[in-house]
């Protein structure tokens, strides 16, 4: 998975990187600090997937400029951050400056996890029911042990089962599994350790 954050902001570029590791996305990252080195990129990257966009990058005919990235980046996907949504723009997703850090991290999540998103075309139905009830017990904190004793199972088993979780879904990382538990209804917030 390859992604772009564009921001001339350090601050920006360095706070999204740290939401993302935060939320399990895991990608190769690439930075952008100026109009022409977002150009460059979009260019660039081979198979670029997520472009997240600071609208203090963007000259003052952001409609234009936004049409030429869009035809640049082709099927990727952007989010632009910015002080308020930009009518008629090509894209639809934005993270306004006025959002607290619950709803940051929710659109971020949103952005990343939909099903076209870089989990694949994984949903649900790619897991096995008792994989599900493993992938629950992960994402409620639960170890292998723990898991093995609630499920009435080895814990060889509850290994293998948590290696075809990660393989078919793609995530690596238990933060990622929690989320994907969560936006995929498996668990509920409230529910976590």
């Amino acid at each position: 998975m390859q992604t772009v954050i564009a921001s001339d902001q350090y601050l920006i570029r360095l706070g999204v990187k740290t939401l993302l590791n935060v939320i399990g996305i895991e990608s190769d990252l690439y930075e952008a600090d100026s109009f022409e080195e977002l150009e460059r990129l979009v260019n660039d990257v081979p198979d670029l997937n997520y472009l997240i966009l600071s609208e203090d990058l963007l000259p003052k005919q952001k409609q234009d400029c936004l049409k030429d990235i869009k035809g640049s980046c082709g099927l990727c996907r952007a989010i632009i951050i910015g002080q308020q949504k930009i009518p008629n723009c090509v894209f639809e997703h934005f993270i306004l400056h006025s959002y607290n850090r619950k709803q940051v991290v929710e659109k971020l999540q949103l952005f990343f996890l939909e099903s076209d998103s870089t989990f694949g075309n994984h949903d649900s139905g790619t897991l096995s029911d008792r994989e599900i009830d493993v992938l629950k017990a992960v994402a409620l904190g639960c170890s292998n042990k723990e898991i093995a004793d609630q499920l009435f199972i080895s814990i060889n088993t509850v290994i293998t089962h948590r290696k075809n979780i990660t393989q078919k879904l793609g995530i690596k990382t238990i933060s990622g599994l929690t989320v994907y538990a969560l936006m995929n209804h498996f668990i509920k917030a409230e529910e976590v350790r």
